[in-house]
């Protein structure tokens, strides 16, 4: 059986649009309609997203799902949307809600489990492309193996972390929708292609983005180890690596915002 069921879905065209949607949204909305930020940092901890509306002035654009916060630092041109749970289907909604106001550019930041040893607790894990073991990214672009991020993006992550001298490493994940189906044989055979981890979201973000014609990236910190006879969660050790991740990707988002 092809994936999507209907071999025909691709090319074909949708019958609500996030245009149409965006259309309604801004009827019902009272008053004018906050202009989004250029780039939006896609958080998924409650925790981090907390840290992050304490932490900086700015902004609730009072119109999405969840809640974006935009940057007062950034002049908001750089916000980040949370408060709206985990996974790929909800995320790629929002995205696309978000391209159709002007949204230019994400940075999917959160947890992700490991399957590499030598990834120490703090260091970042840059993705450079995603295994699409998830639903929503195939409903997007053509099914094949792996979702890619934007070049640029990654290159500006990468120089940013080195400037920095923050440790980080390069490398896949492995995106799924059942965190609780991870199977021995599955790990065995990711971690054997180099795979550094395992989340939620990263495929269905780079799909969206190619499909949207925008810009996308992801960068991780280690909740925990996935090893072939035991598991090691490590989530209570995060807050510290978390706020830094979140302090990174917006300082990564607001370089590019102005250049």
């Amino acid at each position: 059986m092809p994936f999507p069921n209907h071999p025909e879905k691709y090319g074909a065209e949708p019958i609500v649009t996030p245009d149409e949607h965006a259309d309604y949204r801004a009827a019902q909305a009272e008053g004018d309609v906050p202009e989004p930020p250029e780039a939006v940092v896609l958080c998924y901890s409650r925790g981090l997203m907390e840290y992050f509306t304490e932490t900086y002035d700015g902004e609730t654009v009072d119109h999405y799902y969840g809640r974006l916060y935009c940057f007062e630092d950034t002049d908001y041109d750089v916000g980040v949307l949370g408060d709206f749970g985990i996974g790929a289907p909800t995320t790629a909604m929002l995205m696309d809600e978000l391209v159709a106001d002007g949204v230019e550019a994400f940075l999917s930041i959160g947890f992700a489990g490991c399957l590499d040893e030598s990834v120490e607790m703090g260091d970042f894990i840059v993705c450079e492309k995603a295994v699409r073991d998830e639903g929503t990214s195939h409903h997007y672009v053509e099914s094949e193996t792996y979702a890619f991020p934007s070049d640029s993006l990654v290159e500006d992550t990468t120089d940013l972390l080195r400037e920095r001298d923050e440790p980080f490493h390069v490398g896949p994940s492995w995106t799924t929708d059942a965190i609780y189906q991870e199977t021995d044989a599955e790990v065995e055979h990711y971690a054997e292609e180099g795979v550094l981890t395992v989340e939620m979201e990263a495929s269905a973000v780079f799909a969206v983005a190619d499909y949207r014609d925008v810009e996308a990236g992801a960068m991780f910190v280690v909740s925990d180890y996935l090893g072939q006879s035991e598991w090691d969660p490590k989530f209570h050790l995060t807050a510290e690596d978390m706020q830094r991740l979140g302090d990174t990707a917006k300082e990564i988002l607001a370089s590019r915002s102005r250049t």
